[in-house]
């Protein structure tokens, strides 16, 4: 288990901004929200919704990918990078809940 952790820090992928945004989501939920919020926030497309602007927003700031002449940027690698970003986003959220709930379980 510690090998997989220290894993995540050693790629780096610990640190994508969609990452820790899911990771930091996920532990005030499990700090503050009862089971029942927390199925509610969720459920509620208004949560992706953010997300994919966050992630859209970061990746054509940040993360600009431009065509092969260096002029235009390439917007369908862009986005579906933003794409991933939600993936990402949504896959932390759900890491770090099963990931607390496993650790407060014993």
């Amino acid at each position: 288990m510690f090998k997989g952790i220290a894993a995540l820090f050693t790629s780096g992928l610990i640190f994508n901004p969609m990452v820790l945004l899911g990771i930091f989501l996920a532990l005030f939920c499990m700090i503050k929200m009862s089971a029942e919020q927390m199925k509610d926030l969720f459920s509620d497309y208004h949560l992706y919704a953010l997300a994919a602007l966050i992630s859209v927003v970061y990746t054509f700031i940040f993360k600009k990918v431009y065509k092969d002449d260096g002029i235009q940027l390439d917007y369908a690698v862009m986005l579906l990078a933003a794409a991933a970003g939600v993936v990402r986003f949504v896959l932390a959220c759900g890491l770090t809940i099963s990931f607390v709930i496993l650790l407060f379980s014993f």
